[in-house]
């Protein structure tokens, strides 16, 4: 019995031995597979939006003509967004003005044309000078000729002065283009202490007030702000 038990013994222990565990899923190997890139979005109807005119002050990216999905992709600062300050309606188009909101050296602000899938780069416009505050735009205005204007208030600290001074521009816009509707010996900024849009029946009427009393009034004439008659 005792040759038998160990007989049966070794028998065992080689049978164990010798027998093989059974795989672990976690090791098996997966099957092969094959990736097909995703199929890429078609490029958006921007044709004959916006042109190079578009793109005033310091030139910002991306320039006119170019086809945007997200808003992320209009030179971004991390921590600064691009957000949008008003939507304009003009001829049944909608034209959105984005504005950098955060205080940086480059003000920025993009006129965007809504299109099926994002937007087309109508036009922008940046300042270069050393800023205080973001850029606001108060009280935009659209005309029932089918232009819309936007007055941007910008503080900013040149190299040559101390102290911020407060600087105006005015844009204007059809839908198809981007331009300055406010132009002078001293450029396309304006500096004043107060200018303000309003509106006296069908005029559109821009009237600024000066460092000292000294006020004026101008009139936009469908294209840029000129003196009144």
């Amino acid at each position: 019995m005792r040759v038998a038990l160990e007989g049966w013994l070794a028998a065992a222990l080689v049978s164990c031995a010798s027998a093989g565990h059974p795989g672990s899923p976690e090791l098996e190997a997966a099957p092969p597979t094959v990736s097909t890139p995703a199929p890429e979005a078609p490029p958006l109807p921007c044709e004959g939006v916006g042109t190079s005119s578009s793109q005033l002050g310091h030139p910002l990216q991306p320039p006119p003509g170019t086809g945007i999905r997200s808003l992320e992709e209009l030179g971004s600062i991390p921590g600064i967004p691009v957000e949008i300050a008003w939507t304009s309606v003009l001829d049944g188009r909608e034209v959105d003005w984005a504005l950098r909101t955060g205080s940086v050296k480059a003000h920025g602000v993009w006129a965007l044309r809504r299109v099926v899938g994002g937007w087309c780069v109508l036009g922008s416009f940046g300042s270069s000078d050393p800023v205080k505050a973001p850029m606001t735009l108060p009280a935009p205005t659209m005309l029932g000729t089918g232009v819309a204007v936007a007055l941007l208030r910008i503080e900013s600290l040149s190299e040559q002065i101390t102290t911020p001074e407060t600087r105006y521009v005015a844009l204007a816009t059809d839908g198809r283009r981007l331009w300055f509707a406010l132009a002078g010996q001293g450029g396309n900024q304006l500096v004043a202490r107060e200018a303000r849009l309003r509106t006296q029946g069908a005029k559109l009427l821009l009237e600024v007030q000066g460092s000292s009393k000294n006020r004026a009034v101008l009139k936009f004439d469908g294209t840029r702000f000129v003196p009144m008659d």
